[in-house]
């Protein structure tokens, strides 16, 4: 009958593996992510005239990105309808 050896190899395997986990050394949370007071972040205090500017580029990156997509949407509507016109 076949497969013996097959299964005879998944039992070893099983039994390494077992092997393996006793032998397995768990890791702290703060080995793996280092101390919760080990890292302090410092920010630069921006002032109000530094705010203002970056809201208003992100308004008109804002509007930017608005009247590609209107475009692009326009083009994919007008080439869909061209081709239906071709085809039709």
């Amino acid at each position: 009958m076949g497969g013996e050896g097959s299964m005879m190899h998944a039992v070893n395997s099983v039994k390494e593996n077992r092997k393996l986990l006793k032998k397995r050394k768990f890791k702290s949370v703060d080995d793996v992510f280092g101390k919760k007071n080990s890292t302090f972040l410092s920010f630069k205090k921006s002032s109000p005239k530094d705010i203002l500017r970056v809201q208003k580029d992100m308004q008109l990156q804002k509007q930017r990105n608005l009247k590609i997509q209107v475009v692009s949407f326009l083009m994919t509507v007008l080439i869909i309808l061209g081709i239906y016109l071709l085809l039709s």
